[in-house]
C-alpha cells in the first residue's frame, strides 16, 4: 500500500520540488547585486577613459545606487528583517 501511495503521490512531489527551485532561483536573481555592480564599474571605467562626463556619470551612479539599495532592502525583506532606518 505504500508504495501505491508512493507512486500515486511521485508527480505532486516533484512539481513540488520543481516549484521550490524555482522559487529559490527567482529569489536568488531578485537579489544579486552582481550584475548592477559590474555597471557601477563600467560607468567608473566611461568615466575615466572619458565616454562620459561628470555630470552624466553622477546622475547614472545615484540611479545604480539607488537600485542597490531596494535590492538590499529586499535582501533584509526576505531575511524577516526590519526596513533598514534612512538618516538621510
Amino acid at each position: 500500500m505504500f508504495l501505491l501511495d508512493d507512486l500515486l503521490s511521485l508527480p505532486l512531489s516533484g512539481l513540488k520540488f520543481v516549484f521550490r527551485t524555482l522559487r529559490q532561483v527567482a529569489e536568488e536573481q531578485y537579489t544579486d547585486t552582481g550584475p548592477i555592480k559590474e555597471r557601477l564599474l563600467e560607468l567608473q571605467l566611461q568615466l575615466e577613459s572619458e565616454e562620459i562626463t561628470e555630470a552624466e556619470y553622477v546622475q547614472r551612479e545615484a540611479e545604480i545606487l539607488r537600485e542597490l539599495r531596494e535590492i538590499e532592502s529586499r535582501k533584509r525583506e526576505l531575511a524577516g528583517l526590519p526596513p533598514e532606518e534612512r538618516g538621510w
